[in-house]
C-alpha cells in the first residue's frame, strides 16, 4: 500500500491540474488568482485518468474559496496560478 496518490483536480483555476497526495488528505487548499483567499478542493470517491499516468488517480472538486487567514504559505499544497 501507498502512503501517497494522484489527486486530478476539477473546477476553479486548478481544473485539470494534478498532483501527488498524502493518502488520508481530504482537503486540499491551493494558492488562488484571488487576492487573500485560498481555492479547496474536495475528494468526491470518483478516480479518473491523467495523462502521463499509468493509474488513474482520485478526483478532488473545488468546493469554494476561503480567507486564507492564519494558514502558513507551506501548508498551500500548489502555489498561485502562475506563481
Amino acid at each position: 500500500m501507498t502512503d501517497r496518490h494522484l489527486a486530478i483536480l476539477r473546477g476553479g483555476s486548478r481544473d485539470g491540474d494534478s498532483t501527488t497526495l498524502a493518502t488520508g488528505v481530504e482537503r486540499l487548499y491551493a494558492g488562488s488568482d484571488a487576492p487573500g483567499l485560498v481555492d479547496v478542493y474536495e475528494p468526491t470517491g470518483e478516480t479518473a485518468s491523467a495523462p502521463g499516468n499509468p493509474e488513474p488517480g482520485r478526483v478532488y472538486v473545488f468546493v469554494g474559496q476561503e480567507p486564507i487567514g492564519e494558514l502558513a504559505p507551506d501548508m498551500l499544497h500548489l502555489p498561485p496560478p502562475g506563481g
